[in-house]
């Protein structure tokens, strides 16, 4: 085994040399739900029904607020796996070189041989960083999608919304009447969805055909600048999420596990894609 070859193993061996280790947001939030419940029964008199409604929509909060903690939670123990899980693919690439390496090949048959295994393990270290790589994007870009229910706003004007009579307009018509509808990874609806097929869908109600992932509607139609955004255009945050713009400085989208298909502001930074029917 050349020296170039160990070293390229062992440098990719050492991207994974830290251990991580397992964080928790969790922190108990449930207790204080059903103490909140409990105060809701309580008769306080005079106005008790106003007060009952404020502490359930308190409680309904901290719930929600504690399904989010779970949410991130699992997907931090998810990558502190991948990372385990890519350090000991890769640690046993560099030991099936170094074992290979004690047994020099003694005939040009056994050259060769040891030639195409050299070249096997090359590539399979260059595919577990990759897809290490890949997944810990995935993770982040999920991370970065949670989000904490503030305090509840009053309903947006969805009627005052002026959409046009184009089938973009069909599709944000077709996306709106999904509110509500739960976020399931890989549904294409019609009662569930998820990000990219909540546009899928929503498009295809408009007779435009959309492909199927995040990763090849950012490549649809033509790109946009925010400052000509229009209803219809298909939003990216991430490489790794999509919405759908809605006009009004706001988007629908599905945003992760856990939520539903729901309106959100639409953000600083993201790339657009308008679809060319």
């Amino acid at each position: 085994m050349g020296n170039g070859e160990l070293e390229l193993l062992t440098r990719a061996n050492e991207l994974f040399a830290d251990t991580p280790r397992p964080a928790s947001l969790e922190s108990g939030l449930d207790r204080y739900a059903e103490l909140l419940t409990r105060n809701a029964i309580t008769d306080t008199g005079a106005g008790h029904d106003r007060y009952r409604k404020a502490v359930l929509a308190q409680r309904d909060l901290l719930l929600a607020t504690a399904r989010t903690d779970a949410l991130a939670t699992t997907m931090l123990a998810a990558a502190v796996a991948d990372h385990a899980r890519a350090r000991q693919q890769t640690d046993g690439v560099v030991s099936a070189a170094r074992a290979d390496a004690s047994v020099p090949p003694d005939s040009p048959l056994a050259h060769r041989e040891a030639m195409r295994r050299r070249a096997a393990r090359l590539r399979a270290q260059h595919a577990h960083v990759v897809s290490a790589r890949h997944r810990a994007r995935a993770h982040r870009a999920g991370l970065r999608r949670l989000r904490y229910r503030g305090v509840r706003r009053r309903p947006v004007g969805l009627d005052r919304l002026r959409l046009p009579n184009t089938r973009a307009g069909l599709a944000v018509r077709a996306a709106l009447s999904r509110l509500g509808r739960p976020y399931v990874w890989g549904a294409t609806g019609p009662d569930r969805f998820d990000c990219s097929g909540l546009t899928q869908w929503a498009y295809h109600q408009a007779g435009v055909p959309l492909s199927r992932t995040t990763y090849t509607q950012i490549h649809e139609g033509i790109p946009v600048p925010r400052s000509q955004i229009r209803p219809g255009d298909l939003v990216f945050p991430s490489t790794g999420h999509v919405q759908l713009a809605i006009g009004g400085n706001r988007v629908i989208e599905a945003p992760h596990a856990g939520a539903t298909v729901q309106i959100s502001p639409l953000g600083a930074h993201v790339a657009i894609r308008r679809p060319v029917p």
